[in-house]
C-alpha cells in the first residue's frame, strides 16, 4: 500500500514537471490590479475583448497557445470584456480585438484587429524584455 502512495505521488509530481509552469494568467480586468502592475514597470498587456467577435476569439486561440512560451513569463495579462466594461473600453479608447501593451509604466504599442499568430507573437514581443 505505501508503494502504491508513493508510486501515486510520483505520478502527480512527474505530470506538474511535464506541463510546466504557464507563462501567464489571462485574468479578468481589475482596474487596481492592472493600474498597480503597469506602475511597477512590470510588462503588461491588456486585451478588449468581446465574445461574440470571431476576430477576438481567434486571439485568444492563439494567446491560450502562445501563453505557455517561457519567453512572455513575466507578463501580467488582462482581458476587459467590451460588453459588461463600456467605462474601460471608453478610457482605454480601444474597439474591440485590441491589445494594448505597457513596459516600464507607459503605453509602447497597441495593435487592433490583428488574428493571426504572427499579429499576436508581435504585440507580445513587444511587451517581452
Amino acid at each position: 500500500m505505501k508503494n502504491r502512495r508513493l508510486f501515486f505521488a510520483f505520478l502527480g509530481i512527474a505530470a506538474l514537471a511535464a506541463t510546466g509552469a504557464r507563462a501567464f494568467q489571462v485574468q479578468p480586468y481589475d482596474q487596481a490590479a492592472a493600474q498597480k502592475a503597469i506602475a511597477s514597470g512590470k510588462p503588461v498587456v491588456i486585451e478588449v475583448y468581446a465574445s461574440w467577435c470571431p476576430i477576438c476569439q481567434a486571439q485568444a486561440a492563439v494567446v491560450e497557445a502562445l501563453k505557455d512560451k517561457p519567453t512572455y513569463r513575466d507578463i501580467a495579462y488582462y482581458r476587459v470584456d467590451f460588453d459588461a466594461q463600456k467605462d474601460v473600453v471608453k478610457a482605454l479608447n480601444a474597439p474591440r480585438a485590441t491589445f494594448v501593451v505597457y513596459r516600464d509604466g507607459k503605453e509602447v504599442a497597441r495593435q487592433s484587429w490583428g488574428a493571426t499568430e504572427e499579429d499576436v507573437m508581435k504585440i507580445l514581443m513587444k511587451a517581452s524584455p
